[in-house]
This record gives C-alpha cells, structure tokens and sequence, in this order.
C-alpha cells in the first residue's frame, strides 16, 4: 500500500514531478485508464492520497459499470471479515477486509434503477497520520 509517490508518478503523465509533491496529505484524481489497462475499468476517476510522499489510501466510486467488484476484491483478499447484506430491492451492502497493514472497504447502495459501488484501500497508519497533521496545523 505504501508505495513511493515517485514509483507511482513513472506509471501516469497525469501528474508532474514527485519532487514538487509536499510531506503534507496531498490527493490526486487519475482517470482510470491512466493506471489500469484493463478496458473494463474505465469511466471513473480514482483518488490516491499520499502522506510524507507515501501512498496510504485509494478511493473512487463507480455508478456507470457493471463491474463486480466484490468478486474482485474476493479474489485478491479472500472472504471479508466482516459483511452487512440487505435483501430487500433498496439497501446498501457492506464489506470489510482487515489485512496486515490495509483496510479495504466496499460499499454498494442499490435500487431497482441504480446501483453505486465506492471501494476505500486505506493503510493501518492513515488515521493516525491524518490525526498528527491536523494536530499540527491546530497549533
């Protein structure tokens, strides 16, 4: 999860030079396609935030596919350790992978006309990171 903001910015043209990017939280939103090349993945921008130049979180939502990221997320991490499932037409499922050193979520809100998936990849360290830089910008 903690890859370095430089190997990351040699695999996109999207961003400029990793020099420039600050210690402090800094996020980027990179269109899919720019780091994935499956053509299945496409149509939603991802965010990467880095914290001290670190890679420590992953986000993005996906409303326009019909991807399963669940199986997806199955296949990499194994079975979620914890899980919340509505049955009804409308509802929300929940998934939660607790790894060494990274969280994984999954979240679908679900209706008959549409269905929402927002996936979070963040590392064990990222709340206590986000904490002390708010702690400092307090002072």
């Amino acid at each position: 999860m903690q890859r370095g903001v430089n190997e990351f910015f040699s695999q996109t043209d999207v961003i400029g030079d990793a020099e420039n990017t600050p210690d402090a939280p800094v996020s980027f939103r990179i269109p899919t396609e720019e780091v994935c090349k499956d053509s299945n993945f496409k149509m939603f921008p991802v965010h990467y935030t880095f914290i001290n130049k670190n890679l420590h979180q992953i986000s993005f939502e996906d409303r326009l596919t019909t991807i399963n990221h669940l199986e997806n997320l199955t296949y990499y991490y194994g079975k979620p350790n914890e899980l919340a499932e509505d049955d009804g037409a409308s509802g929300m499922k929940f998934y939660h992978w607790e790894l060494t050193f990274k969280h994984v979520f999954l979240l679908i809100h679900f209706t008959p006309d549409e269905t929402i998936q927002n996936i979070e990849i963040v590392s064990k360290k990222y709340s206590t990171l986000i904490d002390k830089y708010n702690e400092e910008l307090e002072k």
